[in-house]
């Protein structure tokens, strides 16, 4: 029922993004400045066609989550996965707010520093089989995960998913600000920390409980007495690669070995034929790679795992099989997150009622006013989730209304914070929708969960920006 829940909140989401196009204009912007068109109102059968173009323009999204739950049903099949769990939670059966505390803080950090959602989605159903297995509810698993996530996105410091956009489209260096942003991820953390906590005190279930749960992706069945270590040294080998590999290097820190590296090692020859090139087939640098890429690494992690722990092929391809189709609602219902942004950029015009709504708000002051620009930033966040392209957009209008480089310091500073807190709530967030659809937690419950912490979280964000801005 709770699945149904998000999808019915998604539906609704949508229908009313929908019906703004038959009030708002729809407008861009061009060489002349700011042009408005009318409304481009979407009709019935754009209530049909919009769903099945969002996925299939966005179908790619389907891929690492499928390739996280088949990774996930291999090392449960090997068995060395359970006992490893186990070991994990015997070791912190009397510790159980010291996990609680460092599996917050691990995902805070990594979503900061890194800022790769979907390979750190990758590390969820580990972390929350054990806080599950503790006897934690969905919620506080949840919480301590995505919350997790979420908290460090909205304090990002070298994100290369908040800095990469923000340098590319507003040329604002990874460094703009980094002490105010350090200030605050430290300060939204520390009570991040303690709202879980107090949750956790009042929400603990008893083990013979958490041994009913039904724990995603992970399947108690007979233990074998295989060496762990292969396994963690394995998965481990393959996070390194994969944060190498997915982390703008040149972008953030201007780091160009593993560009020249890939170059270097693509471009040898035998008799001006290319062989590595040809052999290895089409391979990004490191600091280049996609979600593509991610999927291809947990493939292989999965297929090597499989080996080390003797898996026939036959098991090997079932258990894949059945982890993938236990990730399939996510993967779905992420696709469709996506479905906004349809609705404004479906057709070819170019036009948007977004454009309209916040040319309105930022021409109402001959300045930049950071009330306005952080409405406009909250209205954003909710169409566009993906950072890159919600950058991309307000640069545009950041340029027509605020051509100004001191400004655009400022301006970058406001996108970060306020698209943070709206992916918080916003039943398009990538991250939230994959959240609550892998723990089948409902919206509603979420909100009235999360609002608390959330109001504090914007007037601190509010009060750093008052100061930042007293500074222009």
């Amino acid at each position: 029922m709770k699945k149904y829940n998000l999808l019915k909140v998604i539906g609704i989401t949508f229908l009313i993004a929908v019906l703004l196009t038959w009030i708002i204009p729809a407008s861009q912007y061009t060489q002349g400045g700011f042009q408005l068109a009318g409304t481009e109102p979407r009709g019935i059968m754009d209530l049909f066609k919009i769903p099945l173009s969002t996925f299939e323009e966005f179908i790619y999204y389907v891929m690492p989550i499928l390739a996280i739950g088949g990774l996930y049903g291999v090392m449960n099949k090997t068995g060395v996965y359970q006992m490893m769990l186990d070991k994990i939670v015997k070791k912190f059966k009397n510790k159980k707010q010291n996990f609680i505390i460092f599996t917050t803080i691990l995902f805070i950090v990594l979503s900061s520093l890194i800022g790769v959602n979907f390979l750190l989605f990758a590390l969820v159903p580990l972390f929350a089989a054990v806080l599950l297995l503790l006897g934690y509810s969905k919620i506080v698993a949840l919480t301590t995960t995505v919350g997790a996530m979420l908290v460090g996105g909205l304090g990002a410091t070298y994100s290369t998913s908040i800095n990469t956009p923000l340098k590319y489209f507003l040329n604002v260096s990874i460094h703009n600000e980094i002490l105010t942003r350090v200030i605050f991820l430290i300060i939204i953390s520390v009570l991040f920390i303690l709202f879980v906590l107090n949750r956790a005190k009042d929400e603990e279930q008893s083990d013979s409980k958490s041994e009913k749960l039904n724990i995603p992706l992970y399947k108690k069945g007979a233990k074998k007495e295989y060496n762990p270590i292969p396994l963690i040294v394995i998965c481990a080998f393959a996070l390194i690669v994969l944060v190498l590999g997915m982390f703008n290097w040149s972008n953030s820190f201007d780091i160009k070995v593993f560009s020249e590296m890939h170059n270097s090692i693509m471009g040898i020859k035998s008799n001006e034929y290319p062989i590595v090139a040809n052999i290895i087939g089409s391979a990004s640098a490191l600091g280049n790679w996609s979600i593509i890429d991610l999927t291809v690494i947990l493939t292989m992690l999965s297929i090597v795992i499989a080996w080390v722990y003797s898996l026939n092929i036959k098991d090997t391809v079932e258990s894949f099989i059945k982890g993938a189709k236990e990730m399939l609602p996510v993967a779905l219902y992420v696709t469709l997150t996506n479905i906004l942004l349809l609705v404004l950029y479906y057709g070819q015009s170019g036009n948007t009622i977004f454009y309209t709504v916040s040319n309105s708000l930022l021409t109402l002051t001959k300045s930049l006013n950071l009330i306005t620009m952080s409405l406009t930033s909250l209205i954003g966040g909710f169409f566009h989730n993906d950072f890159l392209t919600f950058s991309s957009v307000l640069n545009s209008i950041t340029t027509n209304v605020y051509n100004n480089s001191i400004l655009h310091t400022k301006i970058a500073l406001i996108l970060q914070f306020m698209h943070g807190l709206v992916m918080f709530v916003a039943p398009t967030s990538i991250l939230l929708v994959a959240g609550l659809s892998y723990f089948e937690v409902s919206y509603k419950e979420w909100l009235q969960y999360i609002w608390k912490y959330l109001l504090k979280a914007f007037l601190i964000a509010f009060v750093i920006l008052i100061i930042v801005m007293m500074f222009i």
